[in-house]
């Protein structure tokens, strides 16, 4: 008979396992994107319209003695300052639990918050790109495994190009990564989404990425792919889901993201 073992105070080594599973899960699907695609597109709310979207992702994770649930709900915040250029915020909050060599250990609250600028800068027939600078500010609590402690920026290339009745998105991204964990700083981003038009209110989504492991032990990049649609209940109300599998051993093994999306013109 195992004997199990509840901790209140989080280890090192489980929360630094935390931070990196909560790291791989969080980073993509914090990106602001058509939900629940995780890779971001050119388009902009215009003008002093406004977004809000909410997601609720649950991942879980297995390894050798250790088996992890995350859970984060997050919501986001996109006004647009003129036609080509919007301003997002975004706040998570975020359910661990982990279980490793019998030990449970779970923590919860606010993560850290985010503020980004996208700015599209180029419109030609189908094609189109834009500039993403952003900043990750440290509000969440680094010691229970939910925040960085440090301010980090990222800068991010977004491409779209419409063909018929796909569209297809491409994000090269920097993250610095500043953090009191030891993780690795500078980071590297790169995903790729196709998005189908399968009828009047209907789109079936394709996404997959990969970038490099903030961990400096392990090499192996976090990598995933994920299946989903969104459907559009109105025509500025939209409903989503879809699920993310970890291609490498390093990515959360199993997403569900369930969304909604409102806007107000």
């Amino acid at each position: 008979m195992v004997t199990r073992i509840y901790n209140i105070v989080p280890s090192k080594k489980i929360l630094r396992y935390a931070l990196l599973m909560l790291y791989a899960f969080l980073h993509n699907l914090l990106s602001y994107s058509q939900l629940p695609l995780l890779t971001d597109n050119t388009n902009t709310a215009e003008k002093g319209n406004s977004q809000i979207e909410l997601s609720n992702g649950v991942g879980y994770h297995n390894q050798h003695r250790c088996y992890q649930t995350i859970s984060e709900i997050s919501g986001v915040y996109t006004y647009g300052l003129f036609e080509r250029a919007d301003i997002v915020f975004g706040i998570p909050f975020i359910n661990v639990s982990s279980v490793s060599d019998s030990i449970l250990t779970k923590s919860s609250g606010f993560s850290d918050l985010s503020l980004e600028f996208k700015y599209r800068f180029l419109t030609c027939n189908k094609f189109s790109m834009a500039v993403k600078p952003g900043y990750s500010l440290p509000t969440g609590d680094k010691n229970e495994g939910l925040g960085a402690g440090k301010l980090s920026g990222s800068l991010f290339l977004v491409s779209t190009l419409k063909v018929n009745s796909f569209s297809f998105n491409y994000n090269l991204g920097y993250l610095q990564n500043n953090n009191k964990c030891g993780d690795a700083r500078n980071l590297w981003h790169l995903s790729a989404s196709a998005d189908y038009w399968a009828g009047p209110d209907l789109h079936l989504v394709l996404n997959t990425g990969f970038e490099k492991n903030p961990d400096i032990i392990e090499k192996i990049p976090p990598a995933f792919g994920l299946i989903g649609f969104y459907y559009f209940i109105k025509k500025d109300f939209e409903i989503g889901a879809g699920y993310k599998n970890g291609l490498t051993k390093t990515e959360t093994k199993h997403s569900f993201i369930l969304s909604l999306t409102c806007r107000f013109p």
